[in-house]
């Protein structure tokens, strides 16, 4: 049982970080580019616009997403509840590798976003 509990805080890990931050960069984005905090990347940090567009894109993808996860992560947790120690832990783990995956996507997605939205100097090209 002890396994069970380990694997399901850590699997609700990752799901509930995107929810988290997902809503942060919607209702609280950081307000200047800094390299400390917020989504960090070249083309996000090029202007000002495109830090602020990065930003509501990002969050408006991970905050659903993050739902999704947490909500299939707790329906798989109940499936290995009085599972043996070794399934806990290669499901546990697989779901692990899974919401890994879903916490990278959306950075590709944004920076395919960014890319069209914004030229190399960071203007709008929409504009």
């Amino acid at each position: 049982m002890l396994v069970y509990i380990i694997f399901l805080i850590t699997d609700l890990l990752l799901p509930t970080l995107m929810i988290i931050f997902g809503l942060l960069f919607l209702y609280k984005p950081p307000k200047t580019i800094n390299y400390l905090y917020g989504y960090r990347t070249k083309r996000s940090m090029i202007s000002q616009e495109s830090w602020d567009y990065a930003h509501q894109y990002f969050g408006k993808i991970w905050f659903p997403l993050g739902v999704i996860v947490l909500i299939l992560t707790i329906v798989a947790f109940i499936f290995l509840y009085n599972q043996d120690e070794e399934t806990v832990g290669v499901v546990g783990f697989l779901i692990m590798l899974v919401q890994l995956t879903t916490l990278m996507v959306p950075t590709l997605i944004t920076e395919k976003a960014l890319k069209r939205k914004f030229d190399n100097d960071g203007k709008n090209m929409n504009q």
